[in-house]
């Protein structure tokens, strides 16, 4: 055979050859290339849920943030409304106490009743009260009196004071006391409080440690020690204790 019938052969075998060896290639760079496709897929899907899941908690936090904000901002007013209700209880309790109470003796003279006023019967004798005094009829216009006890009232009178003895509570306005009945409220008597009068002792042999006396001596100094109340005379500390309706006075030693 002729070189130049040999030639074209070996060029298409070298054609085959190359063929064959270049398609293994392109397979490995189609699979390479497609790894790498499904790996930006998958990297951009997972930056995608991160920035969704950053997004929703950002949303979270926001939320927590401002229902924490406006949570505080109802505490601060309801701290202001406080504030401000202690204040108008503040100056209506020094308003009550700046207020003169004039105190009407029984028997004083009125040529007309006050405005406002209500009458009141009771065991078959009227009464007019107003703003806490009691009135009755006379010939020419009206005197103050003092109620009887056991007549009811449905509500204190303004600027009345209170105080607690034995376990009850009395209401008091113009000398006229009153204890809390059936919604309303009822005269007593003045509840009776005895106090003992201080004499004069001229030593401290006359007392004894650990005995109880009804009165003082004269000169004896009001102490408190640890919050507590002590009348001293001499070497001695005195230690008021009630007894019932009266006042009486441990001696002790306090070193």
């Amino acid at each position: 055979m002729k070189l130049t019938q040999l030639l074209p052969a070996l060029l298409a075998i070298s054609a085959v050859s190359g063929a064959a060896y270049a398609a293994p290639n392109e397979r490995e760079n189609a699979k390479s290339f497609n790894n790498e496709r499904a790996k930006r897929i998958e990297y951009k899907r997972d930056e995608r849920r991160d920035d969704k899941k950053q997004r929703i908690e950002y949303k979270k936090n926001d939320h927590k943030e401002r229902k924490q904000a406006k949570r505080e901002h109802r505490k601060e007013q309801k701290r202001k409304v406080a504030h401000y209700k202690q204040q108008q209880r503040t100056r209506n309790y020094f308003k009550h106490n700046r207020h003169k109470v004039v105190t009407y003796r029984p028997g004083h003279y009125f040529n007309h009743l006050p405005r406002n006023s209500a009458s009141i019967r009771f065991n078959g004798i009227t009464f007019t009260l107003s703003d806490g005094i009691y009135y009755r009829k006379a010939k020419r216009g009206y005197h103050v009196v003092k109620p009887p006890r056991g007549l009811r009232i449905r509500s204190l009178p303004r600027h009345y004071s209170h105080f607690k003895r034995h376990n009850t509570t009395y209401y008091t306005y113009q000398n006229v006391y009153y204890v809390a009945d059936n919604n309303g409220y009822r005269v007593v008597d003045e509840p009776k409080i005895v106090v003992n009068q201080a004499i004069k002792v001229g030593s401290a042999k006359n007392y004894e440690l650990g005995q109880t006396y009804d009165t003082l001596p004269i000169s004896a100094e009001a102490v408190t020690i640890n919050e507590q109340q002590y009348f001293k005379y001499q070497d001695i500390y005195f230690l008021p204790q009630i007894n019932g309706d009266e006042i009486k006075y441990l001696a002790i030693n306090l070193g």
